[in-house]
């Protein structure tokens, strides 16, 4: 047997142990700096908001922490009411279809059923072959952003009228819904969708 090897032995385990040593020390380092920059990056993202902007748009802001986002979520949510009720209540002959086309993004299926069945009726028909325009206004928006989804009413007077005539038809509006969070797009830039929309009064032209 070869003596020399066997002085070997020790020194090979005690490069091994130092390897080992090393790549705990390595690993150990690795994985402090990753859930360093791990906890940098969520503590900068929860601290970014989006704020309101004179426009009603959303504008990207930092430094703001995250119990100041609902304090501009409010008035955001309460735009994205106002915006809906005038394109869906508010229209003539000429700016029917674009107004429904830009409302029925903000508001679900119950929005939808609305639409379907006032055009059933021959409502919009009536609009467009009357020369009619209709006009909403709020008179007082209730908010409650306590609960989850939102639950949102709105109380006004819907009144429809000739272009050509002073004399108009009003009717006092109801409008209960709720408000879900969705993603934005370029369509619904607040992110969110009324759903649950029951209105007390429907407009009737005879």
């Amino acid at each position: 047997m070869n003596l020399n090897s066997l002085k070997d032995i020790p020194t090979s385990f005690s490069l091994a142990k130092k390897a080992i040593v090393m790549c705990i020390a390595v690993s150990t380092v690795v994985c402090l700096g990753s859930l360093s920059w791990a906890f940098y990056v969520t503590t900068n993202f929860a601290e970014t908001a989006y704020i309101l902007t004179d426009n009603g748009q959303m504008a990207l802001a930092k430094g703001i922490s995250t119990a100041d986002v609902e304090a501009f979520r409010e008035p955001e949510i309460k735009n994205h009411i106002n915006m809906f009720h005038h394109l869906f209540w508010d229209f003539d002959q000429y700016s029917l279809e674009h107004n429904m086309d830009r409302a029925l993004h903000l508001i679900g299926n119950s929005g939808k059923e609305l639409y379907l069945t006032l055009k059933a009726k021959g409502h919009f028909s009536k609009i467009k072959t009357q020369n009619l325009v209709q006009t909403l206004t709020i008179d007082s928006l209730k908010l409650n952003t306590t609960m989850s989804p939102a639950k949102a009413a709105v109380y006004g007077k819907l009144k429809i009228k000739r272009t050509d005539q002073y004399k108009e038809k009003t009717d006092q509006f109801t409008a209960f819904f709720d408000l879900h969070t969705v993603l934005r797009t370029d369509e619904n830039p607040h992110g969110l969708l009324i759903e649950n929309y029951d209105v007390q009064t429907t407009p009737i032209i005879e």
